[in-house]
């Protein structure tokens, strides 16, 4: 296995967006043709969709821009993806995923789990601005004119490119704070978009450290969604993210994808053997496979006879537009 390149990552005073105090610069940065900021406006258009809750029969709306609106956050974000951020962010991360916040718990005997209500729809247009104006240096047209690229309504919508990586810059400091409140407490810290988790090898004071969480959250806007604050103690199994860490401390399958998987296969097992041509037909099938890759992600080797089985389904080759469109039903289940 060839060894990854390391990503380059350098301090916030070196992206390129720092200090960026004229519309001309932003301009060339953000690959706009001289004059195209004055046409920003019109091309902040956004479709509301929903999609399936994984392992749930509830919907999340998805707020996502437009095509050209969303190269534009593209580059916003390529510019400030190399930015070192803390350890302990998990999402938004190039080579991390909700499988690695599992992962960086598998020691911690005693877990605390805790959610933030609402967050993209609390993180308000004001945070993102003051995130620009203050940490990134921007002159303040500068910054007014990339608040109305991120935001929308007031606030992060969920289906952008910079929506993770935004929605942590805007509340850095709450996190920071949060992470701080782990440390007295012995726990480590793991942030994932608005799943928090704390684990520890020794056992701590869960409700200490829930109260200092619900202090800091209330200190910026926001509270904790308490029917999600769970505690698990050593013999506990622990969702998180995802994932399963199990009291033998290895990462299993969540039982909701598990059974997913099996109910989907009973569903195709009359194809094996078949090719299938209805988009519908297709779209199941790239669905149970993303299903099954994803559980193998966590569990190596998991569900072989079922992959074997449903790798005797033929599926034809479609374009990218169409694969894009079967894959967005796959995806909502991993994540």
């Amino acid at each position: 296995m060839k060894n990854r390149t390391p990503l380059k990552k350098y301090d916030i005073t070196q992206c390129a967006l720092y200090k960026c105090r004229t519309k001309k610069r932003l301009e060339k940065l953000l690959r706009l043709e001289p004059g195209g900021l004055k046409a920003v406006d019109d091309i902040i258009v956004y479709h509301k969709f929903e999609i399936n809750k994984k392992h749930s029969d509830e919907k999340r709306a998805i707020t996502a821009p437009d095509k050209k609106l969303k190269d534009i956050q593209k580059r916003i974000l390529h510019l400030l993806q190399p930015v070192i951020r803390p350890e302990w962010l998990i999402s938004g991360e190039k080579r991390k995923c909700y499988i690695d916040n599992g992962k960086a718990h598998l020691n911690g005997k005693y877990v605390l789990t805790v959610d933030i209500k609402k967050f993209y729809d609390n993180c308000t247009r004001e945070s993102v601005y003051q995130f620009l104006v203050l940490k990134l240096k921007t002159s303040p047209d500068v910054a007014e004119i990339l608040t109305n690229i991120i935001t929308y309504n007031g606030g992060i919508p969920t289906g952008c490119p910079t929506s993770q990586i935004m929605a942590f810059y805007a509340y850095s400091d709450m996190f920071s704070e949060i992470a701080d409140a782990a440390k007295q407490c012995g726990c480590k810290f793991t942030l994932y978009v608005d799943d928090m988790t704390f684990s520890s090898k020794e056992q701590f004071s869960p409700d200490r450290l829930r109260q200092m969480i619900d202090c800091i959250l209330r200190k910026y806007g926001h509270k904790p969604k308490y029917s999600k604050v769970k505690y698990y103690g050593f013999s506990d199994y622990k969702p998180i993210t995802g994932t399963i860490v199990t009291p033998e401390q290895t990462l299993a399958v969540p039982n909701g994808l598990q059974k997913t998987i099996y109910t989907a296969f009973q569903e195709v097992k009359p194809l094996v053997g078949t090719e299938v041509h209805s988009d519908e037909d297709v779209k199941r099938i790239l669905s149970l496979k993303g299903q099954i890759q994803a559980a193998r992600n966590i569990e190596k080797g998991k569900f072989p006879e079922i992959r074997r089985l449903t790798d005797q389904i033929g599926v034809p080759v479609m374009d990218n537009r169409r694969k894009r469109k079967a894959l967005i039903e796959q995806r909502t289940t991993t994540e």
